[in-house]
């Protein structure tokens, strides 16, 4: 179970991102750099018959597969997808959103371009395939796509789809979110819910030409008992709610404060929270394996991502990756960034166990807490601070940082987690 969403700030803007799955499942980042372009794009178990332009990208992504679950490339473009059930089931022989994810941000100029990539994926390709580690899990497919143009929700269904533009504060679970307020409807659809006169060149829904009433996209291809299932649609009013209330304070610190939420009030539930950093008992068993946030500065057409690399994010710090001119520098250089490497899984392996060997008693602690979140300023400072002191600099004081709260856990796993200093 995830969450993913995307908020408009003071001039900038964010994405954000936590990767909920089986609590032994390794995912690491990589970074894959621009290549030639090729007719047929990779997936998990083979490739398709579709064109990679061989853009540069960042992807977190599960050891066993090609695709990701997050993502950014050379132009901005940020992806984020979620498992969600509609009343038909997902083709068992079909192909993962991972695979589809990381297709679109191989080809995708702007967040735009990565919906209508991912829509003619939809309808071209069958959709589904095992999505689980161990055991079976199909699913069809919802992602939020971001970039210096905005940011769209997109939620699919085999191959019927609904997208919309996000307004103000948006978040995508694993229930379907789109009501009345689609932009866009594959044809078959539009026919059920939203028909129009054929004879018009209606091009959305916004144009001329309807002969009948709009129907709601959710009601119509949803499971109501897997929306129930897995509170989707709570963890989606809690996070915009998070998001919104920040009002104009918001910023990086709210952002990753709201990934490593461990109880979110919902809204429309008084009383009742939702867990958004899940650990190993929560969410249907389904903990937060890996978190990633980008921040948007428009002004100098570039941003940052922040990774984890460790499941957990609320014990975890975000380490700084910069996007600028088309070009990822990575400030923390403690870490192998090449496609599954050995020592980045092993890297994800030691958080898991930090965790198991009482990290988890560190996250409610108030101490522990101001100091995590000391240590997590002072990066957002130094990452800051690039074009001031340049790269080899900055890359000095966050190896500093990193390593110096990493010492406070002691992750070669010798000993038991200590509490650090702030």
């Amino acid at each position: 179970m995830c969450d993913t969403f995307w908020t408009p700030g003071a001039g900038l803007s964010y994405f954000g991102k936590n990767s909920d799955r089986k609590p032994a499942e390794p995912q690491a980042v990589c970074i894959l750099p621009r290549a030639p372009e090729a007719p047929r794009s990779a997936v998990s178990g083979g490739e398709l018959p579709y064109p990679d332009k061989g853009y540069a990208v960042l992807l977190s992504k599960p050891s066993w597969i090609r695709g990701a679950e997050i993502g950014l490339n050379e132009k901005g473009v940020a992806i984020g997808n979620e498992a969600v059930f509609s009343k038909w089931p997902a083709r068992k022989d079909g192909i993962l959103g991972m695979d589809f994810l990381r297709i679109a941000l191989r080809s995708a100029s702007t967040a735009q371009e990565a919906v209508e990539i991912l829509v003619e994926l939809t309808e071209r390709f069958d959709q589904g395939g095992n999505g689980a580690y161990r055991g079976r899990l199909f699913y069809h497919n919802s992602y939020l796509a971001a970039g210096f143009d905005g940011a769209f929700v997109l939620e699919t269904a085999g191959k019927r789809w609904a997208w919309r533009k996000a307004e103000g504060p948006s978040a995508i679970s694993n229930s379907y979110s789109i009501g009345l307020d689609y932009k866009r409807l594959d044809a078959q659809t539009r026919k059920a819910i939203s028909p129009v006169n054929e004879k018009m060149a209606c091009y959305d829904e916004a144009d001329a030409g309807r002969i009948g009433e709009k129907e709601s996209w959710k009601p119509y291809v949803e499971s109501r008992l897997h929306a129930f299932l897995t509170q989707g649609d709570s963890r989606r009013r809690a996070v915009e709610g998070r998001l919104a209330a920040a009002g104009p304070g918001l910023d990086l610190a709210v952002v990753l404060d709201t990934l490593r939420s461990r109880s979110l009030p919902d809204p429309a539930r008084p009383g009742k929270t939702a867990v958004i950093c899940a650990h190993d008992g929560d969410n249907l068993g389904y903990p937060t394996t890996a978190s990633l946030a980008v921040e948007y500065d428009p002004r100098a057409g570039r941003c940052v991502a922040w990774f984890t690399g460790t499941s957990y994010p609320d014990i975890s710090l975000y380490k700084p990756v910069l996007l600028s001119k088309g070009e990822f520098t990575p400030l923390w250089t403690g870490y192998d960034y090449s496609e599954d490497a050995p020592a980045s899984l092993e890297y994800w392996k030691r958080g898991r166990d930090l965790y198991r060997r009482g990290g988890k008693a560190l996250s409610p602690d108030p101490e522990f807490r101001k100091a995590r979140d000391s240590a997590q300023e002072r990066l957002r400072e130094a990452a800051g601070r690039v074009e001031a002191d340049g790269i080899e600099a900055v890359r000095k004081d966050v190896a500093r940082i990193v390593s110096d709260w990493e010492a406070s856990f002691d992750l070669s796993g010798r000993g038991a987690p200590r509490q650090p200093s702030a």
